[in-house]
C-alpha cells in the first residue's frame, strides 16, 4: 500500500511497540523526585492541535497532584501566558516536528528565561526543541503522510505513562497494559475493511457532527473531530459533553449527528442520560463504545486497561475520516492549504 493517511493508521501499533519499549523509567525518576520534594513547584503543559489533544488525559492525571498543573496551547502561552514559566517550573512541550513556528518562539524566550526542566515530547530530537530540552522522551513514530496518527498515538501513550509515573503509580503495570492495548489495537486494525464497513452502513447520511467526551475521552473527542476536518475537509466540533448542555443542546433535533464517547465509568453514566435525551429531541446519536444505552447504535472499540482507553477510542474515527473521504471521492488527509509543519503564527 502506498503512503497514505490510511497506511499511518495501519502502521500505528508497529510504531507505538516501539515507542513502549523506548520509555525509560529512569529518566523520568528525579523528575518525580524534584516535585515530591518541592524543588518543581508548577507543571506546564503546552502543545498544538494533536500535540495539545493528546496531552489532556496526562493533565488530568497530573491535577491529582498537590503541585499547579496548567496545559496551554502553545502560542497562548507564548503570548498570554510566558511570565507562568519560571525557574520552579516543570515545561513540557509535545510537538511532533520541534519546529512549528509557535514551539521556535516559545524555545527562543526561554533561552532566556529558562525553566526548572524543559521536557519535550517529540518525533525529531535532533531539531530546534529536541536541541534546547533538557530531557526528551522520543515519540519513535517513523515518517508520516500528513494527519497525525502515529505522532498522536505515541505522544498520548508516552504523556500518559509519564504522568501516571509522575503520579507515584504502578508504572511497570502501565506499560503492560500499553503492550496489551497495542496489540488489540493490531487485531482490531487486521480487519480495517470491515470495519470500515460497519463504519460505513452505521452512519447513513451525514453532513455535519458533532463529537462530544468527558475526562480523558476529551483527547478523543477534539481530535476525531479534528481528524474529520483535515483528512476528509469535513466541518465537525469536539467538544465536552458537558459542555454541550449549556447551549448547544438546542441544536438536537433531525439534522443533528451527536457522536458520544462512552468513555470511562465516572462519568459515562451521564453520557447515557444525554444520548437518551437528544434522542427524544429526534437527532441521530451514535455511540462510541461496547455499552450503548437502550437501542442506540453504536461502535465498538477493543476492551482495554483505563490508562489505555483513549488509545483505543480513536481508531474507529480514524477509519470513519477514511470513510467519509472516500464518500466524497477524494484522497483522505491529503492537504490542500497547510503543510505537515506549521510555519507560520
Amino acid at each position: 500500500m502506498k503512503k497514505s493517511f490510511l497506511q499511518d493508521v495501519l502502521d500505528q501499533p508497529e510504531y507505538l511497540q516501539k515507542a513502549i519499549n523506548n520509555y525509560s523509567i529512569k529518566e523520568i525518576d528525579p523528575l518525580g523526585e524534584q516535585i515530591s520534594a518541592g524543588e518543581i513547584k508548577k507543571i506546564i503543559l503546552t502543545g498544538h492541535g494533536s500535540s495539545y489533544n493528546a496531552l489532556y488525559p496526562a493533565f488530568l492525571k497530573l491535577s491529582a497532584l498537590p503541585t499547579p498543573v496548567t496545559l496551554w496551547q502553545t502560542a497562548e502561552l507564548v503570548h498570554y501566558g510566558f511570565n507562568q514559566i519560571d525557574a520552579d517550573a516543570l515545561l513540557c512541550v509535545n510537538s511532533q516536528s520541534g519546529t512549528s513556528a509557535e514551539v521556535t518562539h516559545l524555545v527562543e524566550k526561554t533561552s532566556r528565561k529558562r525553566p526548572a526542566v524543559l521536557l519535550s515530547f517529540t518525533n525529531k530530537p535532533e531539531k530546534t526543541l529536541g536541541i534546547n530540552s533538557d530531557l526528551i522522551i522520543n515519540l519513535h513514530a517513523g515518517e508520516e503522510h500528513g494527519v497525525a496518527t502515529k505522532t498522536y498515538i505515541n505522544a498520548l501513550c508516552l504523556s500518559s505513562l509519564f504522568s501516571a509515573q509522575i503520579c507515584g503509580e504502578d508504572i511497570e503495570g502501565a506499560i503492560q497494559s500499553m503492550h496489551f492495548a497495542c496489540d488489540a489495537m493490531e487485531q482490531y486494525l487486521a480487519g480495517w475493511e470491515d470495519r470500515a464497513k460497519e463504519i460505513d452502513d452505521t452512519l447513513d447520511e451525514i453532513n455535519d457532527f458533532i463529537v462530544i467526551g468527558r475526562g480523558a475521552s476529551m483527547a478523543t473527542a477534539m481530535n476525531s473531530a479534528l481528524n474529520q476536518k483535515e483528512a476528509a475537509w469535513l466541518f465537525t466540533e469536539g467538544m465536552n459533553a458537558a459542555e454541550f448542555r449549556h447551549g448547544p443542546l438546542e441544536l438536537a433535533d433531525p439534522d443533528l449527528t451527536l457522536l458520544i464517547i462512552e468513555g470511562d465509568h465516572m462519568t459515562s453514566k451521564f453520557n447515557k442520560i444525554l444520548a437518551e435525551e437528544v434522542t427524544n429531541y429526534k437527532g441521530k446519536v451514535i455511540w462510541i463504545g461496547n455499552q450503548p444505552p437502550g437501542k442506540i447504535e453504536n461502535i465498538n472499540f477493543p476492551e482495554v486497561d483505563e490508562i489505555a482507553r483513549p488509545l483505543v477510542e480513536l481508531l474507529p474515527m480514524q477509519l470513519m475520516a477514511y470513510v467519509l473521504a472516500n464518500r466524497k471521492n477524494m484522497e483522505a488527509g491529503k492537504f490542500r492549504h497547510i503543510g505537515k509543519v506549521v510555519l507560520k503564527e
